[in-house]
This record gives C-alpha cells, structure tokens and sequence, in this order.
C-alpha cells in the first residue's frame, strides 16, 4: 500500500476497523494467496481511494456509497452469473451507471461482495476476524468484554459459572485481538522494508 488511505464517509465501520481489514486481509493475501483475501483488499484498498474497483474497473473517486452500492451488484454478478441484475432499476435508485463485471475469479469476487457488504453496513459481521477495539481505536480490555456481554443479554441470569465462562471468552477475544495487532505490525513492518 503506497497511497494515503482516505476513509469513505459512507461507511458504517470504525476507521480503525477499516484499517485493519485492510491490513489483516493484505496479510493473507500476499502470504496465503488467499483469493477471497485478495477480493477483500481490492474492495477496501478502491472504497479508500488507493485503486481502482475490482469488479467493474471504474476509476471514479472518491468513492460514493451509489459507487459502492453499483460494485457490490456487479460482484455478486460475478459470484451469480445466472441470476439477474436490475439494472434499469439500479441506475434509476443510485444514479449510477451500471458497468457489467469483468472476468473475475468467483473467489475473488465473493470477498469483495463480503467486504463490500460490510463497508456498507448490509452485514455486521466483518469478512475476517479483527481485534476487538473501543470506538477510539484502543483495544477492548477483559472486562470490557463481560461487561458488554452482560449487557446484551440483562434478563439472562448471570450466575457464577455464567461469569467465568463469559471472563474466558472475554480473555480468549482479549489475547486473539493482541495476536492481531501484532500480525498488522509485522505486516506494515513488512511494506515498510520492501519500500
């Protein structure tokens, strides 16, 4: 990544989520070659200002949510090929023109449709697992987590056994987050060197 990351204001995700997808998915993709790693980064790397769209080859930035919404349309084309698009419909709803997919790997194209759908708000869950942060970008602590499990569930009744399971849980989430943030750091360390 040789560019300077612009957030798209469109999306849902906490920038310090967005970066570490970025980053956690760059990782994979250039370690494991992993395709559907490699849809990921296109989506993130286009919706940030640093390429253009993986599906589509638009260059138009910045990037706009009615953009975003036309690529993810064109990536699940290209996972779907015999499922129609409603095209007309779409260029009338976002006013955006439809660019028909290119030949894309169907791999490829389902991390995008994956990191795209996130991006947008569409699915809550991320395309890859992330570190579990605070809305400043700082990792959650241990009983952070417990607390915010306790509070999902109020009527659940919160005996001795059903804190200490949720405590481990919460260390579990805890020590994966740190393994994350380390994986990000070598992977930057990694672009960092090869300049």
């Amino acid at each position: 990544m040789t560019w300077t990351p612009a957030e798209p204001p469109w999306a849902v995700p906490p920038r310090a989520q967005i970066a570490d997808l970025h980053w956690l998915a760059y990782a994979d993709a250039t370690e494991s070659t992993s395709r559907i790693a490699a849809g990921v980064v296109a989506a993130v790397a286009w919706a940030r200002g640093g390429q253009q769209a993986p599906v589509s080859g638009r260059t138009d930035q910045p990037v706009t949510r009615a953009l975003a919404e036309m690529e993810l349309w064109g990536a699940r084309a290209a996972t779907s090929p015999d499922s129609p698009i409603p095209i007309d419909a779409l260029r009338d709803d976002l006013g955006v023109d439809y660019c028909p997919p290119r030949e894309l790997d169907p791999q490829r194209a389902a991390g995008t449709v994956a990191a795209l759908s996130w991006l947008l708000g569409k699915t809550t869950s991320p395309p890859m697992p992330l570190p579990a942060r605070r809305p400043d970008g700082q990792l959650l602590e241990t009983q952070e987590l417990v607390d915010a499990a306790m509070a999902a569930e109020p009527y659940k009744t919160w005996g001795p056994e059903e804190r200490h399971a949720a405590r481990n849980d919460a260390r579990a989430t805890v020590e994966r987050s740190r393994r994350l943030i380390a994986r990000i750091a070598s992977v930057q360390e990694r672009v960092r060197r090869s300049g």
